[in-house]
């Protein structure tokens, strides 16, 4: 039975811009084409590669590692998966980039079947059980979003892998933490996410199983991929007990065995919205000219300040 999740984020990637009316320009073109798809860069794969190792070397290693669909969480997971002599078992919209709500589509990241072309160790018969709003998400969507998802995998690797002990997910910023916080049940938990950091969570009751019944009190159906632009995802009741019974955190946003130590560590600021022009610099982000404490523009890593706006 799963007991360990390590959580982790993509390592230093290149950079990409948006006009408010959602249109999309990359800083270096994206092997996929899509311009919010940005690769990483060289000091990225340097990282991503000293993550692998770190990995490898851990007791408990991972047997199955599931990534986030964009190309720089590919590029992450590649190092990983040679290290620990694995495949990548599929690319999960359910530990996808958070876009924040916008009146235009956001860009949906490259089918499986593409990526599996850059990634031929790439599972691209797996099943995600998500499949990304192209409107974007509040922040309370993606924590929901995040807890659905971890308990929809966590069961079905329980009943179609019950060898696997533990897995790696390699997913972004924000969902790197709203994953943290729906394990352990702490909708304010303060989690590190710097590049290339690496979380662990251990299961408090290995055989528990998921109570399929949502805040309402109404039993949740189906197995199959929740499609969020037909709907959202059922509310599960994470909030305070975490999923399937609560997971401990042993570790936070470690990143004691990268050469560079914590870099670009990232928090909540809000419920970001496409509702103003954005101005891009190196880790500083502006609006009209005044800078934004505690938050990202639209498709960016920095982060000002820690903003206590971000509790849900």
């Amino acid at each position: 039975m799963l007991d360990t999740i390590y959580i982790v984020r993509h390592g230093f990637r290149s950079n990409w811009v948006v006009s408010n009316d959602g249109t999309y320009n990359a800083t270096i073109k994206s092997p996929t084409g899509i311009p919010s798809d940005p690769p990483l860069t060289s000091y990225g794969v340097d990282q991503a590669r000293q993550l692998g190792v770190h990995l490898a070397s851990l007791d408990i290693k991972p047997q199955q590692i599931y990534s986030s669909p964009y190309y720089r969480c590919l590029q992450t997971s590649a190092p990983i998966a040679t290290e620990l002599g694995l495949g990548i078992e599929g690319v999960e919209g359910g530990i996808a980039e958070w876009f924040g709500t916008a009146p235009f589509d956001h860009p949906l990241p490259a089918t499986a079947e593409l990526l599996k072309t850059f990634f031929p160790n790439l599972n691209a018969d797996y099943t995600p059980i998500i499949i990304p709003a192209v409107r974007g998400e509040t922040m309370a969507q993606v924590h929901n979003r995040a807890a659905y998802a971890l308990t929809r995998l966590v069961e079905y690797i329980d009943k179609a892998h019950p060898e696997v002990r533990a897995i790696v997910l390699v997913s972004h910023a924000a969902t790197v933490i709203a994953a943290g916080r729906a394990l352990v049940g702490d909708p304010d938990m303060d989690v590190g996410a710097g590049t290339c950091s690496c979380s662990v969570y251990k299961r408090n009751d290995p055989n528990s199983s998921p109570v399929w019944i949502d805040v309402d009190g109404n039993e949740v159906q189906g197995t199959g991929t929740v499609d969020l632009n037909k709907g959202p995802v059922p509310v599960l009741p994470w909030r305070g007990k975490g999923i399937l019974g609560g997971w401990t955190r042993e570790r936070n946003g470690d990143c004691s065995f990268l050469s560079g130590g914590e870099e670009r560590n990232w928090w909540f600021g809000g419920d970001e919205a496409w509702d103003f022009p954005i101005a891009k610099g190196t880790g500083v982000e502006k609006t009209l000219g005044t800078e934004i404490s505690g938050s990202r523009g639209p498709g960016g890593d920095e982060i000002v300040g820690k903003g206590e706006s971000a509790k849900i």
